[in-house]
C-alpha cells in the first residue's frame, strides 16, 4: 500500500517529452500536496515535462539525461528530494526506456522524516519580491554565494522576523551539478 503524500508514482513520457500516462499515485500525491490541477484526467496529460520545470538548468540536465537515455537505451537512477513544510522527502528517481518510444520515469521512497513544518515550502503563503534559490535536487537553499541546508538557511536569513517569506526559485548547487554531470557521461 503506497502512503499518499510520500512522492512514489511513475508516469510515461512520449518521444517530445509529453507526459503520456500517469499511475494513480501521480494524482493521489498531487492532491495531498495542494495542486489539483495536477490531477488526471486531464492533468498534465499531453502537456510537456518540461512546463513543469521552471528552471532553466534544471529542464537542460533533465533533457540531457532524457536524450541520454533514448539514445542508449540504459537507464537512470539518482537520488532527489522532494518536500513538504512538515516531511523531508528523500526520493529515488529511474529514468528508463519505454517500448516502442519514449521514457518511463519511477520514483521510489528512499525514507521520510518528520520535521517542524517550514513555512517557506508552503504552497501559498503571501510571498516578497525577494527571490531565493534553491536546489532542486538536494533543497539547499543559497546563502550569500553559500549553499546550506533548508532548515539552517531559514534561521541564517531569519525568515521567522519576515512579514512576507520570499518566493523560491530553482537551482543546481555544486555537489548536486557534479553528481548529475557524472550521470551524463
Amino acid at each position: 500500500m503506497r502512503d499518499r503524500a510520500t512522492g512514489a508514482c511513475t508516469y510515461e513520457l512520449d518521444a517530445e517529452f509529453r507526459i503520456r500516462a500517469v499511475d494513480a499515485a501521480w494524482s493521489e500525491f498531487a492532491l495531498a500536496n495542494g495542486a489539483p490541477e495536477l490531477v488526471v484526467p486531464p492533468g498534465p496529460l499531453g502537456h510537456s515535462v518540461f512546463g513543469y520545470l521552471h528552471d532553466a538548468t534544471t529542464a537542460h540536465l533533465y533533457r540531457r539525461l532524457f536524450e541520454g537515455v533514448g539514445r542508449t537505451g540504459r537507464s537512470v537512477v539518482f537520488p532527489f528530494r522532494c518536500d513538504s513544510p512538515g516531511l523531508r522527502r528523500f526520493l529515488e528517481m529511474e529514468i528508463g526506456p519505454q517500448e516502442p518510444s519514449g521514457l518511463h520515469l519511477q520514483t521510489r521512497v528512499v525514507r521520510l522524516e518528520a520535521r517542524s513544518p517550514v513555512a517557506l515550502l508552503e504552497r501559498a503563503p503571501r510571498r516578497s519580491a525577494q527571490l531565493l534559490r534553491m536546489c532542486s535536487w538536494c533543497k539547499a537553499v543559497e546563502v550569500a554565494g553559500r549553499w546550506r541546508d533548508l532548515e539552517d538557511a531559514v534561521v541564517a536569513l531569519r525568515l521567522f522576523e519576515s512579514e512576507a517569506l520570499p518566493g523560491l526559485t530553482h537551482g543546481i548547487c555544486a555537489r548536486c551539478q557534479e553528481r548529475m554531470e557524472g550521470l551524463l557521461e
